[in-house]
């Protein structure tokens, strides 16, 4: 078994991301902070995490804390970086797109990291229409 980590100070964005990830089939462990997550008794079967950038102070420090974390990352981001993405760390930009972050996550899982930045533009659905990320409601 492996597990999808969402770590989102968020709670709403957190659901958010646990449901659109349990709707794919795969097992998610949500949680408010990295040292919760790198306490979770599943982080050993971890394929990737899903980090928001709220969760983290600065970026310098985010990103050390992201490397320690030793796990392929997901890093969720207001505003597209000046600069490309870490080779370990992916990026994607909010609003999400559920094409963009599904796919990211399998690729994750299948040990191939998509190089700087995983998402910049909306994705299109099959339908052409945009394939938002589902927001849930509290």
């Amino acid at each position: 078994m492996s597990v999808i980590f969402v770590i989102a100070a968020d709670s709403a964005l957190r659901r958010s991301l646990q449901f659109a990830l349990e709707a794919e089939n795969l097992t998610v462990d949500a949680h408010d902070g990295l040292e919760t997550a790198k306490r979770s008794r599943l982080l050993d079967l971890a394929t990737c995490a899903v980090v928001d950038e709220d969760v983290l102070d600065d970026r310098g420090a985010a990103m050390r804390a992201l490397q320690r974390f030793a796990k392929p990352v997901i890093l969720l981001v207001a505003r597209p970086p000046a600069c490309a993405g870490h080779d370990d760390i992916a990026i994607l930009v909010k609003p999400l797109q559920w094409d963009a972050l599904v796919g990211t996550v399998r690729a994750m899982q299948g040990n191939v990291m998509p190089r700087g930045l995983a998402s910049r533009a909306p994705d299109r659905s099959d339908d052409g229409g945009e394939s938002l990320l589902p927001t849930t409601t509290t």
